[in-house]
């Protein structure tokens, strides 16, 4: 979820809590203040038929509840005098209805012209609490409508533009890549905490490119400085070999340190590579045919697999078109074709799997299930392969991560490597 439309969330929730809290406390005051208005007028209107009973020479008892909506009765001084004026809510039954209805009455004595007590009960219409709170309710949707049209309003219209700066970071982060020589400038904005924000990004972002300049150019001042002396290293010890005045065994000494540094020379061309796809230094992307990848290496590793008698299987499902950068494509399809032969038994079987977006690459082997934990670390290598770097599948899974694919490893009684696209 987008942060703005979270703060969304968290704003409409907030305001339905408080809405409703306070909807509460408006009913219970707005039916406090009316049943208060009732009973005032409930008392002013016993003052008015007190007034009017006490000029009568006779008051005629009254039982009944007529259109004046009082009752009258006599009472002795005692219970007169007990009484004071209370008010409260009952039920009135209507003959003419034949129904109940709530009325709020008023009980009430006093003594009149002739000296007599009576006691007095006046009702009045109460409020209809159900349609009351039918009313609030409809009004209350009504609120939460606008308040919803009005936050999504804000939302869109105001807090959008006011966040424009940051996802314009985000689209410039997006874009940056360390490898480009200039750095373009953040757009500017008058809002502090975002011109802040993009004064630590650019700060930041051009220590990063400083340092990686750096890095690049001393892993690459290395690895020539290195190459180099290895170079002249292997060449003159193949001279000397060249020469016949050795015994066999120093031609075998000097073909031992030219194999040793033969591979010292294979890990230092290992370790750049892995040092430039981690630095995303391949940049062109092109639409790569992996059926035209896995044609042309199986065809070059024929001799190899004849060789050690390994029979290979090509099923092609489908044709798989992938944008990334054709080296690195070749690279990977490269070294798990020849780790599934490598490791491989003599007369065992290599099967290639293309579908339309993924491959798979499976070899029969007598060696056990490798470990998760050792599967794609640096320098892991089989003890019997001496020439191996043990870094084949550290620089796929480095060319996997760089190109937005998914590489997986299970055991089925055979390795099996998949390679399919990741999912957004």
């Amino acid at each position: 979820m987008r942060l703005i439309n979270h703060t969304l969330l968290f704003l409409l929730i907030i305001l339905f809590i408080t809405v409703g809290l306070w909807s509460v406390l408006f009913y219970s005051q707005l039916l406090t203040q009316v049943k208060t208005t009732i009973d005032e007028g409930l008392g002013n209107y016993k003052i008015v038929i007190i007034d009017k009973l006490k000029d009568d020479s006779l008051i005629v008892e009254q039982n009944v509840f007529l259109d004046n909506n009082y009752i009258v009765k006599g009472v002795s001084e005692d219970f007169a005098l007990r009484v004071r004026d209370s008010y409260k809510d009952t039920l009135i039954f209507s003959t003419l209805k034949n129904t109940s209805y709530e009325v709020r009455l008023l009980t009430t004595a006093f003594v009149a012209a002739d000296g007599n007590y009576y006691e007095m009960k006046v009702i009045s219409n109460e409020v209809d609490k159900g349609r009351l709170m039918g009313k609030i309710l409809q009004s209350l949707l009504w609120l939460f409508f606008f308040l919803f049209i009005g936050t999504l309003l804000v939302n869109n219209l105001v807090l959008k533009k006011i966040w424009k700066p940051f996802y314009r970071v985000l689209e410039y982060l997006n874009d940056f890549r360390l490898d480009k020589k200039t750095i373009r400038e953040l757009p500017k904005t008058h809002i502090k905490e975002f011109s802040m924000l993009n004064d630590s990004i650019q700060n930041l972002l051009n220590l990063n490119v400083d340092i990686f300049n750096s890095q690049k150019q001393f892993i690459e001042n290395a690895s020539h400085e290195l190459q180099t002396p290895l170079a002249i290293g292997i060449n003159k010890l193949e001279l000397l070999a060249d020469e016949g005045k050795l015994s066999p065994d120093q031609i075998k000494q000097i073909g031992d340190i030219i194999r040793v540094f033969q591979r010292l020379s294979g890990l230092n061309k290992s370790l750049l590579l892995l040092s430039k796809i981690e630095n995303k230094q391949f940049v062109s992307e092109e639409p790569i045919s992996f059926d035209a990848i896995f044609s042309r290496i199986t065809h070059d590793f024929t001799d190899f697999t004849e060789y050690k008698k390994i029979k290979i299987s090509y099923q092609k499902e489908d044709n798989w078109l992938f944008r990334m950068n054709k080296d690195l494509a070749e690279m990977m399809v490269l070294n798990l074709v020849k780790n599934a032969i490598v490791h491989n038994q003599p007369g065992g079987e290599l099967i290639i799997r293309l579908g339309v977006s993924y491959f798979t690459i499976e070899n029969t082997s007598d060696k056990p299930q490798i470990p998760s934990d050792k599967l794609f670390k640096r320098f892991n290598k089989d003890a019997d392969n001496k020439g191996s770097t043990g870094l084949g599948l550290a620089i796929v899974k480095a060319i996997a991560d760089a190109s937005g694919l998914q590489l997986s490893y299970s055991y089925h009684k055979r390795h099996i490597f998949k390679v399919i696209q990741k999912s957004n």
